[in-house]
């Protein structure tokens, strides 16, 4: 499934060049990039295809204009999205002992997880922002930024990344766990 949201998003940069315009065709570009980011990872699959769907929503709500017919719809976007770039960001960063490992049954407080799940979230909601002005401001007018918006979507980003830290870590906490009670387990063959 994961590889799947590439192939589609390298279908809407193509499409988005054709039929679209510049910010949508830079837009699905940037997807594109993002996607390949936990492929190269190797980020296990049910994370990878997570943040493939709400990237790929993200990108084409703004290409269908949802984002203005639909109210609150950015809000709901910004959340998931932050939620899951986050999570994929801990869990990559983890991968190259830049944060705790978050798999394989590391100990570390339950509460590591979520601060730094919730930092890195609401630095990528910043970086979002700063894209959006961006946009706007050397690319198209249409992008809509704003004093309200900018704030409203860094709160709901920083929630959404809240919520993947808490996930993330009572995850961590499951796969711990399982992979404690594996070990305690005497073996059949043992003969006890």
């Amino acid at each position: 499934m994961a590889d799947g949201c590439r192939v589609a998003a390298l279908l809407s940069t193509v499409a988005a060049g054709v039929w679209l315009g510049v910010p949508e065709l830079l837009g699905f570009a940037v997807v594109l990039a993002g996607l390949l980011v936990p492929r190269l990872m190797h980020l296990a699959g049910p994370f990878d295809a997570a943040f493939g769907v709400t990237i790929l929503i993200a990108a084409w709500s703004g290409a269908a204009g949802l984002y203005e017919a639909i109210p609150g719809w950015d809000l709901v976007v910004h959340f998931i999205t932050a939620g899951a770039a986050a999570g994929v960001l801990f869990l990559g960063l983890a991968q190259i002992d830049v944060t705790p490992e978050a798999t394989m049954g590391s100990v570390i407080p339950y509460r590591s997880t979520v601060v730094l799940t919730l930092a890195l979230g609401m630095t990528l909601a910043v970086l979002w922002e700063f894209l959006e002005w961006a946009g706007h401001t050397f690319i198209s007018g249409d992008i809509h930024v704003g004093y309200t918006d900018t704030l409203g979507d860094l709160a709901v980003g920083g929630l959404g990344a809240g919520l993947a830290g808490v996930l993330l870590a009572h995850w961590k906490g499951r796969v711990a766990e399982v992979q404690t009670r594996a070990r305690r387990k005497p073996s059949r063959g043992s003969g006890r």
